[in-house]
């Protein structure tokens, strides 16, 4: 067995990139050695900021024979009337290589033809890997790509050199403009020398000598090594940054950390603004005291050993204290001007070019805000959620807000705090733009959940009016986090809303700007909205698909009554008496779907069964009177599974599909309003239940 190595080096690599492609190489590389008979390999894919490295383990130096059955001409054509072999005959048999009298007859539906069993030796897997890298290396996608040279090529980053070993061997090839071999360079600053690497298994090896940690779980474990002796120096802890951390390993080649610090007096500035400027501005780690206050320090990802004359570390203490000090400035100045007289500068803004500005956008919202609110029975005034709706965007126009624009929202809930303003105001402010999809929390006060709602649902209404649909992968406008966010909010707010109806009039109050009729534009922000809903009861509340598929058949706008509903419905579903009673509701759906509607008439009756299946039915919708207006949705299904022996017996002892007419509608209209009552609760036929099509 064999060891290959594929290295290719390029220019420094986009960090979020890198995971994808890994996977992408491995599995191209791994799957293109099964296809090729090359079994049992095991196939890793490793980076860093400029190559990408596959090193396959255990491979076969070469393709295993095989035999294939080969099949030539019809057998009509192979032999003449007197059983003479024809050219035809004689042409095959020089093909594969064999003597007439080894060539077979196979039958098959289309008649008997000429066959023959070959054996096919096996390539040297040197020629498979030629073929087979290229292809993989042509196929990887990454989130940009682009051109070098005279154009010709294209890739995330221009390629520097190919390596490709198979144990010490060369696997000859060309890709992208640049011919493979054993040659390579270790770390740019500490190693830039080119080298020749004797054999595959030396790779690793070889690299960390020259400064260069290709596995990135290696990265990971230093720069968590680093970064707890960095932060034991001055008595803090990482604040928790999973994301930035992995970005980190991704960005060097080297995994190198260093401590930085900057003016304590900058810890006055609100929180999230030291973090932003650290975090997002510079990719530095936030430090923190045991209390969780924010710490005067930073640590910084150097792609080197050392910093042997502290420039990195000065450097990056001088960019933070500069965005620091700007951000100073701009909080002092902000505060200069309440909120109130920035609100009508949002005229000046575009929210999109055919629905207006941001100001245009806030009166829709406010409008909406209020309606929902008077639906939810909320004491909040229209006047209130007005004036907020403008002032959870005023901060837009801040400094702050200008210069960090991560801050909006947050920013107006600092202005507004320390304007004064009610909390429920300004964690409004702080809050409107969560949760971002499914993630997160929902605003912490009802003028945040009421403006936060209205402000996406505003967004949909709006943009599917004009067009701006998402598409496949492609969504510039976060439609579909803004509806995730939507349901999320109205369903764990717990608002008896119907979410129908606050569609209709976010609708109607954007129906100036938006083309084509609007009962369209309803109906697709409906759908779009329903499918978000499905997806929050499987991803978020955790029921099966067909559970959620049941309980929306029977109404989906009221979102926490269906979640009470779905829930319930996937704890009753595991009884066997209720995958009896949703076998029997699948036949009640099949017989009664196109069936007109009729009234039950109890002296029609035939069969005791037919009277029992009456008299359940009804003590059933007293029932789910009783549970459906306490809401109790666990008796409702319970009352529901006690008439699964009821209605087995009926359809044992009674013949539905009787020659009388009369008789047969009287059954058909018993059943429909069974299955009447049980659409209150959900389709039960949507259940993807075992016998379920008998």
């Amino acid at each position: 067995m064999a060891t290959f190595l594929l290295e290719l080096l390029t220019e420094e690599i986009p960090a979020n990139g890198l995971p994808g492609v890994r996977r992408q190489l491995a599995e191209a590389i791994g799957q293109g050695l099964e296809a090729a008979g090359l079994t049992g390999a095991g196939v890793r894919a490793l980076s860093t900021s400029r190559r990408l490295v596959v090193i396959a383990e255990g491979v076969p130096e070469r393709q295993p024979d095989r035999t294939e059955r080969v099949t030539g001409p019809p057998a009509s054509v192979a032999f003449g009337k007197d059983g003479a072999p024809t050219k035809a005959a004689e042409g095959f048999a020089r093909k594969v290589g064999l003597p007439l009298d080894r060539l077979e007859i196979d039958s098959t539906p289309k008649g008997d033809y000429l066959a023959a069993t070959v054996m096919l030796p096996g390539r040297p897997t040197t020629e498979i890997l030629a073929e087979l890298v290229p292809s993989a290396i042509a196929g990887l996608r990454f989130p940009k790509m682009m051109r070098w040279g005279r154009g010709e090529h294209s890739f995330v980053r221009p390629l520097h050199r190919v390596v490709a070993l198979l144990d010490r061997e060369v696997v000859p090839f060309e890709v992208l403009g640049v011919a493979s071999g054993r040659t390579t360079e270790g770390h740019r600053v500490h190693a830039p020398q080119p080298f020749e690497l004797d054999t595959a298994d030396s790779y690793a090896e070889e690299m960390g000598r020259r400064v260069v940690v290709v596995d990135p779980d290696e990265r990971r474990q230093s720069f968590a090594a680093a970064a707890a002796r960095l932060v034991a120096e001055v008595g803090c802890r990482v604040h928790p940054d999973d994301e930035l951390m992995a970005e980190h390993v991704e960005l060097v080649e080297f995994p190198g950390l260093l401590l930085g610090g900057f003016d304590e007096a900058f810890l006055e500035l609100p929180r999230e603004v030291v973090i932003t400027t650290l975090r997002h501005h510079q990719k530095c780690l936030v430090l923190e005291r045991a209390d969780g206050s924010l710490a005067p320090f930073f640590l910084t990802v150097i792609d080197r050993r050392d910093d042997p004359e502290g420039l990195v570390r000065q450097g990056n203490e001088w960019v933070i204290g500069a965005r620091l000090s700007d951000a100073r400035f701009f909080f002092d100045e902000d505060r200069r001007r309440p909120l109130d007289e920035l609100v009508p500068g949002l005229e000046r803004l575009e929210f999109h070019r055919r629905l207006g500005s941001v100001a245009d956008k806030a009166a829709r919202v406010g409008g909406l805000a209020a309606a929902m609110a008077e639906r939810i029975g909320s004491p909040l005034s229209a006047a209130d959620l007005a004036r907020a709706a403008g002032l959870v965007k005023a901060d837009l126009l801040t400094g702050m807000v200008v210069e960090f624009t991560e801050l909006q929202g947050v920013m107006g809930g600092h202005y507004l705090r320390l304007a004064g303003e009610g909390e429920a105001l300004w964690t409004a402010a702080r809050d409107h733009y969560s949760p971002q999809g499914f993630e997160g929390e929902i605003p912490a006060s009802d003028i945040g959940r009421l403006v936060g709602a209205a402000d996406r649902l505003d967004t949909l209404s709006g943009l599917f009016g004009v067009g701006e649909l998402p598409s496949g992968s492609r969504d510039p406008h976060g439609l579909r986090r803004a509806g995730q966010a939507l349901v999320k909010i109205v369903a764990e707010a717990g608002w008896e809303l119907d979410l129908g109806a606050a569609i209709a009039r976010a609708i109607e109050l954007v129906s100036d700007r938006i083309e084509g009729e609007p009962a369209a534009t309803a109906a697709a922000v409906t759908d779009f909205l329903a499918e978000r809903v499905r997806r929050y009861l499987i991803d978020v509340i955790g029921v099966a698909f067909d559970t959620a598929d049941a309980v929306m058949a029977a109404g989906w706008t009221r979102l926490p009554e269906l979640v009470a509903r779905a829930r319930a419905l996937e704890a009753a579903r595991s009884a066997e008496a209720f995958r009896w009673l949703a076998l029997g509701f699948k036949r009640v759906r099949n017989i009664t779907d196109g069936q007109p509607e009729g009234a039950v008439d109890p002296a029609a009756f035939q069969q005791p069964e037919e009277g029992e299946l009456h008299r359940h039915t009804g003590e059933f919708r007293e029932r789910l009177d009783e549970c459906l207006a306490a809401r109790r949705f666990d008796d409702a299904f319970a009352a529901m599974a006690r008439l699964a022996d009821v209605l087995e017996r009926f359809f044992v002892e009674v013949l539905v599909m009787t020659d009388d007419e009369a008789v047969r509608t009287n059954r058909i209209a018993l059943l429909k309003g069974l299955g009447a009552q049980f659409m209150r609760l959900a389709d039960l036929s949507k259940l993807q239940i075992e016998g379920g099509n008998g």
